[in-house]
């Protein structure tokens, strides 16, 4: 796919997708449609600007859409790596916010009120904000943590917590913005979970997947992220070290770690690549 030729498209992806979980939205050989998550017996990475044309290659320039994870491995190489919690180096609080795109100064008005809570919290220079085509995702870089934080709570526990508690005290706000909940804000920040990439197609709309900085919202419109002449701010790469430090150990003291148990090597339930392939199927 020419788009996918673009070496700012590249370099943004190369970037972000370092240490994650990648998952590709793609055509295969045959012309089904799949969402790859594994190659070659291991999971599916980008370890630097040269894996893009590789990947482009080896799957036919069939590819639509690229996600990874909000978790950071040490290390992938086998399957299993990717489900040891003890390998997960930082993780990226997100914020799902799955809008409708006619709707999309509602889904802005949710993002600002996220936005000042963190500030209100001193997170700042740490923030930016992906449109994915009908709704957004808000991220704190997951280099806002400090050392000594890491030591103590695991990272996958202070990013569900931090957004967890955010969700808490905004709830009351969401439903004055969105009463008839056309605009969800969900905590989604399991293990296993993808999110697009920077500059990723959408799967569906012709649409790009385009970051902006908090002091951009005002001027956002959706023509931003037309493929063809995209507005990207490539400043998703600054952060400030420490500045979430104490908003993490407020939300980890009021909500607590994640949940549920570390994965297993064996499962009971579908593996999330088809139960994603499913949802797809089912809409």
């Amino acid at each position: 796919m020419d788009y996918y030729s673009s070496s700012e498209v590249q370099r943004e992806l190369s970037d972000f997708c370092k240490g994650r979980w990648v998952a590709l939205h793609c055509l295969d050989a045959s012309g089904k449609l799949v969402f790859q998550r594994y190659a070659e017996g291991g999971p599916l990475k980008i370890d630097d600007l040269k894996s893009i044309p590789n990947l482009l290659n080896f799957w036919r320039r069939n590819i639509r859409s690229i996600y990874a994870t909000a978790n950071i491995y040490r290390l992938m190489r086998r399957s299993e790596d990717v489900y040891d919690f003890s390998n997960v180096q930082r993780c990226t609080p997100t914020w799902d916010i799955d809008g409708v795109l006619s709707n999309w100064r509602e889904t802005i008005a949710i993002v600002r009120e996220i936005i000042g809570f963190l500030s209100k919290h001193g997170v700042d220079k740490s923030i930016y904000v992906k449109w994915s085509g009908n709704g957004c995702h808000v991220h704190i870089h997951e280099k806002a943590f400090s050392d000594a934080l890491l030591e103590k709570h695991h990272p996958i526990d202070l990013a569900y917590a931090i957004v967890e508690y955010a969700n808490t005290k905004l709830f009351s706000r969401f439903l004055e913005i969105s009463p008839n909940v056309k605009t969800v804000v969900e905590n989604k920040m399991d293990p296993a979970r993808v999110f697009t990439c920077p500059l990723s197609l959408h799967r569906k709309l012709d649409v790009a997947c385009i970051c902006m900085k908090p002091i951009q919202l005002d001027d956002f419109t959706p023509e931003w992220t037309d493929p063809q002449r995209f507005r990207h701010n490539p400043s998703w790469r600054e952060f400030r070290e420490g500045e979430a430090d104490e908003l993490a150990e407020r939300a980890y003291q009021a909500i607590g770690g994640y949940p549920l148990q570390p994965m297993k090597k064996r499962r009971k339930t579908k593996p999330l690549d088809k139960q994603i392939m499913t949802w797809l199927q089912k809409e």
